[in-house]
């Protein structure tokens, strides 16, 4: 849901300035749906079979894409990887389904990553999503058109935490983790003008699914759709087998959207996890606007320097 401009909000204390600096070639990928992803070649916007997507496009289409240009243009053999959030999801998914990537990637680090999840979510906020996702589901199985959490040129969300970021910080506590002292808190107005960026229905319904620590194809609700779709009733589950690059994990440890659960049931799938790491106090979205220079973006460092060096 993010825009590659929140990795540049706080300019020489973001990751991708830091890589820059030390002589890594920094590109920032930008999915189908969000704000600068919306050029497609055959389909506009307005058509409803654009928005006919979730993450699972992201990782067998979008960013094998991405890789390929970064590769012709560097006219380097391999390129290290580096996501947060949905990210993980994408790229565990594309390695499940083209692994021939594998040998085009030498390192994947992975930021409250977000696949097998297991959720422990409250009973409003289950409540909530439970029943908004028959809308959403009705929308996905008709390419009704819908976009969500559109970009706008003024966020009413970025004016109400630039007045009341007392009232912002409590969404976030709710949403992202109770811990905010590791928040910058003057720049929470500043990411809101650039998040959320943009998505589709069947994009966040697939992620809500991954609540239960199943990392699997989208469900479309009914065992007739399944079977039309996959040839089976249940979707199938993405191999994490296929995974071999060097994967190095960070976790938050205030993070109320990967538990304990999902990160260990992650690193236990993966068979080359070079690290795993949890970042005392740290909530979802304290890895884009955190105190992050020494607990979390100088071990990164470090991991490229071992396994990406730049005379690579």
């Amino acid at each position: 849901l993010a825009a590659p401009e929140t990795w540049l909000i706080r300019g020489k204390e973001d990751l991708a300035i830091i890589l820059n600096e030390e002589g890594y070639d920094v590109w920032l990928g930008c999915y189908r749906g969000s704000s600068c992803g919306r050029q497609h070649v055959n389909l506009s916007v307005a058509d409803e079979k654009f928005w006919n997507f979730s993450f699972h496009e992201h990782g067998v289409y979008d960013t094998p894409a991405m890789i390929d240009r970064i590769l012709t243009i560097t006219a380097s053999p391999k390129t290290a990887v580096i996501a947060h959030s949905m990210g993980n999801a994408v790229f565990m998914s594309m390695l499940a389904m083209r692994p021939e990537y594998n040998t085009k990637v030498n390192l994947f680090v992975a930021m409250a990553p977000y696949a097998v999840v297991q959720m422990d979510i409250s009973s409003r906020v289950e409540a909530l999503f439970t029943g908004a996702m028959p809308i959403l589901r009705k929308n996905v199985q008709t390419d009704e058109k819908l976009d969500l959490f559109v970009r706008r040129k003024i966020n009413p969300l970025a004016g109400m935490c630039s007045k009341m970021p007392e009232a912002c910080i409590a969404i976030m506590k709710m949403t992202q983790g109770k811990n905010a002292m590791n928040t910058d808190r003057k720049l929470i107005p500043v990411l809101t003008a650039y998040f959320p960026s943009g998505t589709s229905p069947k994009c966040v319904e697939h992620l809500y699914q991954l609540r239960k620590g199943q990392f699997r194809q989208f469900d479309y609700g009914s065992n007739s759709s399944n079977l039309a779709h996959y040839n089976q009733i249940e979707p199938p589950r993405y191999n994490l087998n296929q995974v071999r690059v060097p994967v190095s994990l960070y976790y938050g440890e205030k993070d109320t959207r990967v538990s304990i659960e999902g990160m260990t049931a992650q690193a236990q799938a993966l068979s080359n996890v070079v690290q795993t790491r949890v970042i005392p106090e740290f909530t979802h979205l304290d890895f884009i606007i955190g105190n992050t220079r020494q607990l979390l973006y100088d071990p990164i460092l470090g991991d490229l320097r071992k396994y990406a060096p730049t005379n690579q």
